[in-house]
């Protein structure tokens, strides 16, 4: 090899090694701009009421939990108390007599053709109490279901990130009708929960208003002060993409150009194959 040749060969080989230098740079910066963006979030207060504080980060996940437990344990014993209470208030169907016979009239003819015409109407009315009372049951859990169809896909819309803790709180203050009222009578349910949730000052004024009628007229007049935003999340920050490797010696046009394209757009690929061919040609 010709003196030449032996010098251009070295400053080829002080350029790949140089490139590498500027590709684990470029690299190493382009990884440490990845930061992962936030995502926008809803914002409901009631009034002008300031935003409440996100604490759902705030408490180790522990005692997340064993807070979520206690609510679950009072909010089962107060629906089985209620649902008790219910029971004993229900209305209940009309009760049908024994069929009369005829020893019951003492086999007289007339009196057992008018006991047994009164006992057929009597059934029929219990028959048609029942029947209208299976429809109207059905037709009230179709009614409910979708309403909870409706209430869940709200949930989901909502962009918070804390909505079951606010939940919990709502089933924690309120009675299973209260809820009832609020998920029936609101015009975005989901929106009246979480505002609520995040307000269990606000929620406890309101829980402690037994009458349903005024409770309903409540739960109107705070919708109505109801304001949703959407707090913008922090776009992440750009990536700076930059190299400290110096080049020294003989240039390359094409290493130069991959080099300030891999620059502009952060794909490194076409620079790594020029390099692995420069070290190829050493060898």
């Amino acid at each position: 090899m010709v003196e030449g040749e032996e010098l251009l060969s070295s400053e080829v080989v002080d350029e790949a090694e140089q490139a590498e230098v500027l590709d684990e740079d470029v690299t190493k910066e382009a990884e440490a701009g990845e930061v992962a963006a936030e995502e926008d979030e809803d914002v409901i207060t009631i009034g002008d009421a300031p935003a409440p504080e996100d604490e759902s980060r705030s408490a180790p996940e522990w005692v997340k939990e064993l807070r979520k437990s206690h609510r679950e344990l009072q909010r089962e014993n107060r629906e089985l108390k209620e649902r008790a209470k219910g029971a004993d208030v229900a209305v209940k169907a009309p009760e049908v007599a024994k069929k009369p016979t005829l020893e019951d009239v003492e086999y007289d003819p007339e009196r057992f053709e008018v006991a047994l015409s009164e006992w057929f109407d009597s059934k029929r009315k219990a028959d048609a109490y029942t029947q209208e009372a299976e429809v109207a049951q059905q037709r009230q859990h179709l009614e409910w279901q979708s309403k909870l169809d409706s209430y869940g896909q709200a949930k989901v819309k909502l962009k918070v990130k804390d909505f079951e803790d606010a939940e919990e709180t709502i089933k924690e203050a309120m009675s299973v009708t209260q809820q009832g009222v609020i998920l029936q009578g609101a015009k975005n349910p989901a929106h009246v929960v979480y505002a609520l949730g995040k307000n269990p000052t606000k929620a406890k004024e309101l829980a402690s208003i037994s009458d349903p009628i005024k409770f309903a007229f409540a739960i109107a007049d705070l919708e109505r002060d109801l304001k949703v935003t959407n707090r913008k999340a922090a776009p992440p920050p750009e990536k700076v993409i930059s190299g400290t490797g110096k080049i020294s010696g003989g240039s390359d046009a094409t290493l130069e150009r991959l080099r300030d394209e891999a620059t502009k757009t952060g794909n490194l690929t076409k620079l790594h194959a020029y390099k692995r061919q420069l070290k190829d040609k050493q060898h």
